[in-house]
């Protein structure tokens, strides 16, 4: 895909997103531009993707057939008052910005070409799940671009309906920060019953990475590799029971609802 992309925040996901471009040859990195207002950011990311430092808004949006908005929701209608006179009808909108509305995108910015995608931090690493759905005026040559893009820093998934998409955003885009949590409990339980901590780090973190590699090269469910390892009267049943009494899967239910709501709200 020979094109321009110019990329909109380059901070922890923005960067993700430029790195991963870079990295994978789906634009040239010299085809990418970073547009971020702090300098410093601006010309670390560069340097290091190979991509080219943009000359700030609304400079940096011309000669682009996509760009990325990379913002924080709480800085779009900032962003959007400086691209909306500089967008062209043939350029496409790649948002990440977490619980935004297509709707009011594609208002305040004055464009009907917008896509609403949520990747989350593992795109860092070429790994991310991104969520996305089209506006409007999304035609089949946006979505093959928009799934090149998503693509080259992780897997992607198209959906059609925003509600989808707020609750995809509450299981993937926050679900790293839940499996890190677990991970520092898990630590600590392991500290609690005499484990060095750098021991109990190391068997968290490989025991984490290994499960989801096993469950990632068959095609056993989540239940189906639990019973697996669960003997009955076992070490694995008396710490299941425990989390059945403390009601963990509850506790899922209302943390990815809260998540979700606050999705909703954003927008």
């Amino acid at each position: 895909m020979s094109e321009r992309v110019t990329v909109i925040g380059a901070g922890a996901m923005g960067g993700a997103v430029i790195s991963a471009l870079a990295a994978s040859g789906t634009v040239p990195a010299a085809s990418i531009v970073v547009s971020e207002i702090d300098d410093a950011r601006r010309e670390a990311v560069a340097a290091a993707s190979g991509a080219t430092a943009g000359q700030g808004l609304p400079h940096d949006v011309a000669g682009a057939q996509a760009l990325v908005l990379a913002v924080k929701p709480q800085s779009f209608a900032a962003v959007a008052e400086v691209l909306r006179p500089a967008l062209i009808p043939s350029q496409l909108v790649i948002s990440i910005m977490a619980g935004v509305r297509l709707e009011t995108m594609e208002s305040a910015l004055g464009a009907s070409r917008v896509v609403r995608a949520m990747p989350n931090t593992p795109a860092q690493i070429g790994r991310g799940m991104t969520v996305w759905m089209a506006g409007g005026g999304v035609d089949d040559a946006d979505r093959r671009r928009t799934r090149r893009i998503l693509g080259s820093f992780g897997a992607e998934i198209e959906v059609h309906a925003e509600d989808m998409l707020d609750a995809a955003t509450a299981v993937h885009g926050s679900g790293p920060a839940y499996v890190f949590l677990v991970a520092e409990a898990w630590i600590d339980a392991a500290v609690a019953v005499g484990l060095d901590r750098e021991i109990a780090t190391t068997l968290v973190r490989e025991t984490l990475i290994g499960s989801a590699e096993l469950w990632n090269a068959g095609d056993m469910s989540a239940e189906a590799l639990r019973h697996a390892v669960t003997s009955p009267g076992g070490t694995t049943a008396a710490a299941l029971d425990v989390f059945e009494e403390r009601d963990l899967r509850a506790a899922f239910v209302a943390a990815v609802d809260a998540a979700y709501r606050r999705s909703q709200e954003l927008g």
